[in-house]
């Protein structure tokens, strides 16, 4: 029986031009279809060198958890060389300044992948504080040299702006490519060419919303083992670990956004280093209070900033695009704060 001839070069080279900084994909597919183990199979082999012609100092940071066999034939919650947990967007930034100082921009690559991103990017919850985190995030992600990667069961799980390409003629969002598992059409596509192949070996890779999907062999990888048969010392990610993601508590992402806004890319390290250190020193300024005394602080700094934004003329698309909210809601920002001036004159 034939077998699928499959030059890496050719693949690698597609996929290239796919997984790099600026980009946004989104693997879909049934649940145990094989999503997860096909981005961690490509992202180890960029991450090891094996797939030529990616960046030299790649870096996986994701919420998919990952084990290493101990002595005792048991298992630690703990990541390969070059992969971070992460589990808020809040811990992404340090870490992406710390490579970059160290390696440089150059040959640096990020790839944040989200497993279950259907849990925080809901259709249904599209204006929450996560979603509009996350779309600003999406505009911004060249400027870290960070390639998003979501996976989540089906497409229409996610809202509009995660899960429209951003080539569409209608609604388009911020989708890049989409990489969907169907073992199905795989099933299909193998009786119709006669390959001897598994269907959870293939995957379709759309790169755009007008091109034909690409059908392509998903390259072995260690760390997509079963963790029962790793040897000692050896990493794989845990399939039966559930997977969350949120900002993190106490991280004002719009107000880091608006931080690093407006400046040169040669100081984007030190503004990240500048924001953290005045959001720690806040913190530890006013430890344990209330809630809602904390709201009060964080409503007092963004009505700082937005105000400064307003006296510099940045439109109210513009400020309402830093922090996740619409036009309208800008301009009712600036009202209450000039009546607010208003009042507390002399």
């Amino acid at each position: 029986m034939a077998r699928l001839r499959y030059s890496h070069e050719i693949a690698w080279g597609f996929l290239r031009k796919i997984i790099r900084p600026g980009a946004v994909l989104v693997s879909s597919g049934i649940r145990g279809g094989g999503k997860t183990h096909s981005a961690i199979s490509f992202c180890q082999n960029i991450i090891d060198g094996t797939a030529q012609g990616f960046p030299e100092h790649t870096f996986l940071l994701t919420n998919v958890i990952f084990v290493r066999k101990n002595k005792d034939d048991g298992f630690d919650t703990a990541s390969p060389s070059g992969v971070y947990t992460v589990l808020t967007l809040k811990e992404v930034f340090p870490i992406i300044a710390d490579n970059i100082e160290r390696y440089g921009r150059k040959d640096t690559m990020f790839i944040l992948l989200l497993d279950e991103a259907q849990n925080f990017l809901m259709g249904d919850m599209n204006s929450t504080d996560m979603a509009r985190s996350m779309k600003s995030f999406c505009g911004i992600i060249r400027k870290f040299n960070l390639c998003l990667w979501f996976i989540s069961p089906a497409l229409r799980n996610l809202g509009p702006a995660f899960r429209n390409f951003i080539d569409a003629d209608d609604d388009p969002a911020n989708v890049t490519c989409t990489l969907e598992k169907n073992n199905s059409m795989a099933s299909h596509f193998i009786s119709k060419h006669g390959y001897d192949l598994d269907p959870r070996s293939l995957i379709f890779v759309k790169p755009g919303a007008k091109v034909r999907p690409e059908v392509l062999l998903v390259p072995k990888a260690s760390w997509t083992k079963d963790p029962e048969k790793l040897a000692v010392g050896d990493y794989a990610y845990d399939h039966l670990a559930s997977a969350d993601f949120r900002i993190g508590e106490g991280f004002p992402f719009s107000e880091f956004v608006y931080a690093i806004s407006g400046k040169s890319s040669f100081h984007m390290i030190d503004s990240i280093r500048e924001f953290y250190a005045n959001m720690e020193e806040m913190t530890s300024d006013t430890p344990g209070i209330p809630e809602e005394s904390r709201q009060a602080i964080e409503k007092e700094y963004r009505e700082k900033v937005v105000w400064r934004m307003y006296q510099q003329g940045f439109t109210h698309i513009q400020i309402g695009d830093a922090f996740g909210v619409s036009e309208r809601m800008s301009q009712k920002w600036i009202k209450q704060i000039k009546e607010t001036k208003m009042v507390g004159s002399p």
